[in-house]
């Protein structure tokens, strides 16, 4: 079925009629779900010109639920860019570094990939909206593309303060799962930051931490978290990702496969999203896309 390109902004232009959302007219709006194929296909095809006129910036891209999924398995490899989920400040990466052989696992429903640095999750159905900026039409692979979900549909992360899952059956690979998850509780958010462990004293220190603003967890056991170097863990409404590399030392460099940031000033601004990659409030962000710098579309 051919989706909707509602965005979840619907107010139409009185000068040209089209909605400043999705750029149709009041009438196909109304009649989208019962509108013969060929017509919702000259619609989409319009929409890039309509946008245009009305210097409209971010829109859904026509992607159905098998179109997504094959989206996302050919990125998965050297040179298909870096997937990345968290909040604006701290963020999980998950790409294929060189020379490093990648597990992929494909279903109907669900995308799971992990290397010796990482692993990704995505949960997949039709509430999955995939979002680009700019008016023109989007060559797959070469533009930032965000993957969001209704907000009605959403799972926030609202905690202030460590908790804890135990254990973590979510885990991407089997062996993970009788580990110990940890939030760092920085809710209300689009998607949880953490840690998982097995090791006793870890886990020791974390739970005398329990409830604590991530703040005062840092200042508390950060040198332990660090000496430790746990999985990251960040997930969101459709899926996580898993960084088991080393947590690299004050003023090191983040290794080229998957790694975390986590940056006490950008997280004091707020935010899901850069600046730069606002979205609607109807729609909650899970992933972004960003293509390998040599595909990157030329502003």
């Amino acid at each position: 079925m051919i989706p909707s390109p509602c965005i979840g902004l619907c107010r139409i232009d009185d000068n040209s009629g089209f909605c400043l959302g999705c750029a149709r007219t009041r009438a196909e709006i109304a009649t989208w779900r019962q509108a013969p194929q060929d017509e919702l296909t000259r619609v989409w095809a319009e929409l890039p010109a309509r946008r245009g006129r009305l210097g409209l910036g971010v829109h859904r891209i026509g992607w159905t639920v098998e179109d997504v999924r094959s989206f996302i398995v050919g990125t998965l490899r050297l040179g298909g860019g870096t997937w990345v989920t968290g909040v604006y400040g701290a963020v999980a990466e998950f790409c294929v570094a060189e020379c490093e052989p990648i597990n992929i696992e494909v279903s109907e429903t669900a995308v799971n990939a992990s290397t010796s640095g990482g692993a990704v999750s995505f949960q997949l159905s039709e509430s999955v909206r995939a979002l680009a900026f700019g008016s023109a039409p989007v060559p797959a692979g070469i533009d930032i593309i965000v993957l969001a979900i209704p907000r009605e549909r959403a799972v926030l992360f609202p905690n202030y303060g460590l908790t804890c899952s135990r254990p973590d059956k979510e885990a991407i690979r089997r062996e993970n799962r009788d580990e110990k998850l940890y939030d760092f509780g920085l809710g209300p958010v689009a998607a949880g930051f953490g840690v998982r462990t097995a090791r006793p004293d870890l886990v020791e220190s974390l739970d005398r931490c329990i409830g604590l603003k991530w703040p005062e967890l840092f200042a508390s056991i950060g040198n332990n978290i660090l000496h430790a170097s746990p999985t990251r863990v960040v997930r969101n409404s459709i899926g996580r990702i898993e960084v088991f590399t080393p947590i690299p030392s004050a003023g090191g460099r983040s290794p080229t496969g998957p790694h975390t940031h986590f940056l006490p000033d950008h997280l004091a601004i707020g935010g899901n999203l850069p600046s730069n990659l606002q979205i609607p409030d109807a729609y909650v962000p899970c992933f972004i896309h960003y293509p390998a710098p040599s595909l990157r579309a030329m502003p």
